[in-house]
């Protein structure tokens, strides 16, 4: 996989490197991945995916019917609504500690774009620090492009 090593402001030239890894590079001509180059120019509707690998919002609704379900015998043995309601309460807060969580920490990240019409993986992760710096990087590499060909 060889690719220059000469980084040139934008406007000079018109090429320069915006992201550089093993798996991506991301340059205002192309992007190459494992399946080939592929032109900057020919990428349209770039969009990234997050996916949650384990679902924790089965884990959290199972853990507030738990919740629940050990708070109710209590409270019909003593006659307490304020045991019920402790119970749905830490049960509600469980859930929505789940869906805070699962939407600021997805487990796998993709970045997709269509490339002459064909749907195509650019990027996949878990790392969301390396996932926001390509994000980054090609969104910044097809807007400039973009701009330049005004």
């Amino acid at each position: 996989m060889a690719v220059h090593t000469h980084y040139e402001a934008p406007g000079h030239n018109g090429w320069a490197i915006y992201y550089r890894g093993p798996r991506i590079i991301v340059t205002s001509q192309y992007v190459e991945i494992a399946a080939g180059r592929l032109p900057v120019r020919r990428l349209d509707d770039v969009r990234q995916i997050h996916v949650s690998r384990h679902s924790v919002r089965v884990t959290a609704l199972a853990t507030a019917a738990v919740e629940v379900g050990l708070a109710a015998p209590f409270a019909v043995a003593t006659g307490s609504v304020a045991l019920i309601c402790a119970g749905a309460a830490a049960a509600a807060g469980t859930g929505v500690g789940a869906l805070v969580d699962e939407r600021r920490n997805p487990r796998w990240m993709a970045l997709r774009a269509t490339c002459q019409g064909r749907p195509v993986v650019l990027f996949e992760t878990a790392s969301k620090r390396e996932f926001g710096q390509v994000h980054r990087a090609v969104l910044r590499a097809v807007e400039l492009d973009r701009d330049y060909r005004r």
